[in-house]
């Protein structure tokens, strides 16, 4: 199993390409990469953790909505 460091790298690496996108393409672009993003993560999280686990995911998506980072 990857360390938490390792997870971290994986989601630095997924904000730079949306940053790459935005840049390249435009907010319209990154949004729907985003949303592709998600909804492939979530189909993942169904097929190896379940239908729970991915409420839990998504609910987390919900959650940060709005909020600034």
């Amino acid at each position: 199993m990857a360390a938490d460091s390792d997870y971290q790298k994986i989601a630095e690496h997924a904000l730079a390409m949306l940053k790459a996108v935005y840049l390249h393409e435009g907010p319209d672009a990154a949004v729907t990469s985003a949303r592709y993003m998600v909804e492939a993560t979530a189909i993942v999280i169904a097929e190896e953790l379940g239908p729970a686990e991915t409420r839990r995911f998504l609910h987390v998506v919900g959650m940060t909505q709005g909020q600034e980072h």
